[in-house]
């Protein structure tokens, strides 16, 4: 197994500019949250008993909104940056004369014309992973240590939460693909994905585990400042906010390095094992044979139509 972070590391330097994006983004959101968590807090000492109830409710619109806010604007961005580490990884570069952010959010925009069509595709294809894994996969495979099988539920979590650098991993191959049946891309891309899984996969595990340890060590370093200023003040609702701006800006610290490290191994990883291959019939079969979420694609992919040239 070979995870590639040297040149990993490269790549995400190249794109810096995305990185400083989406850091942006992510603190600009987190200090959102937390001054709507200090008024939801201000709100329940002034309402006493009924507040705990406001706090609640409150906290429920807050996961609403950010759920809303991931769909429809920070799965672009994150899409967008996947476009340029694709281009990178392709030729090394960007064309001339255009920013980082805006030839990112263009590929996207252009390949899947709206981010409803993104995400579908992804939800089909994440969901095409997790079956073919469910059947196809031995843990005590991936993670071969003396008494895995004892643990196994928490190391199938991992497995799970390796999945999501597969199937962005697919959304760099369907950016690859000159063919505009963007369906079809994701159809290819799970196929040779399925006749790969095992390098794959092992090095998406191994990757997880870095990331969740990469989120500890985000979440310590926000802590050093945020403690100092939760430390000299008395009040207990800010205390409270200096906790919640630390986790968050661990949380999107993480999200906005560690995730696309990982991910660009991942792609790397996948690239080279899939090179010069050709989708099996077979692995074609067995994915259609486990997975509903496949065979919704392959629909999807028959029914296609291309559109008339520009």
């Amino acid at each position: 197994m070979k995870l590639h972070l040297g040149e990993a590391w490269g790549v995400l330097m190249k794109t810096l500019p995305c990185v400083l994006v989406r850091i942006a983004v992510y603190a600009i959101v987190a200090l959102g949250s937390a001054i709507y968590v200090g008024v939801l807090l201000l709100m329940a000492k002034v309402f006493g008993g009924a507040g705990g109830i406001l706090v609640l409710v409150g906290i429920v619109v807050l996961f609403g909104l950010l759920k809303l806010l991931q769909r429809y604007v920070l799965y672009l961005i994150k899409a967008g940056h996947i476009a340029v580490i694709t281009e990178i990884l392709q030729n090394g570069q960007l064309p001339e004369n255009v920013g980082q952010f805006v030839y990112g959010k263009n590929v996207i925009t252009g390949v899947f014309k709206e981010v409803s069509v993104l995400f579908a595709v992804d939800q089909l294809v994440s969901g095409a992973i997790k079956a073919f894994n469910k059947t196809a996969v031995r843990v005590a495979d991936l993670i071969p240590l003396p008494g895995i099988e004892a643990v196994a539920k928490f190391a199938g979590m991992i497995v799970n939460y390796a999945v999501t650098y597969v199937d962005e991993t697919i959304l760099s191959f369907n950016l690859t693909r000159k063919d505009r049946n963007i369906w079809k891309n994701a159809e290819t891309g799970l196929v040779l994905y399925a006749q790969n899984w095992k390098p794959i996969l092992s090095n998406a595990v191994a990757l997880a585990v870095i990331n969740i340890a990469g989120l500890v060590v985000c979440v310590l370093i926000m802590l050093i400042p945020f403690g100092i200023l939760a430390a000299i003040t008395s009040n207990e609702t800010l205390k409270i906010v200096w906790l919640f701006l630390a986790l968050a800006f661990g949380y999107g610290l993480k999200l906005s390095i560690i995730n696309p490290f990982c991910l660009i191994s991942t792609i790397i990883a996948y690239n080279h094992a899939i090179e010069g291959q050709e989708p099996n019939v077979e692995w074609k079969r067995k994915l259609e044979q486990v997975s509903e979420k496949f065979r919704e694609l392959q629909s999807k992919a028959a029914d296609y139509v291309s559109p008339p040239p520009a």
